[in-house]
């Protein structure tokens, strides 16, 4: 499951996102910069696990990383 918890605000970019996942599998489901609009989240988005034990960043090329 994935739970978008903020979006854009002051000082970033409007498609700036983060989100809580469930599992680790869902990154694959995460949005990217290419998605459509509506659903787009650009370089410098974070998704954390719900417990913590992991955050993704999205980077300039487009892919979800676990840093």
């Amino acid at each position: 499951m994935i739970k978008q918890v903020v979006r854009g605000g002051p000082g970033r970019d409007e498609y700036y996102r983060e989100f809580i996942i469930t599992a680790a599998a869902d990154v694959a489901n995460l949005p990217k910069s290419s998605s459509p609009v509506e659903n787009r989240a650009s370089a410098g988005s974070i998704a954390y696990l719900q417990d913590l034990s992991k955050t993704y960043l999205l980077g300039p090329d487009d892919v979800w990383r676990e840093v």
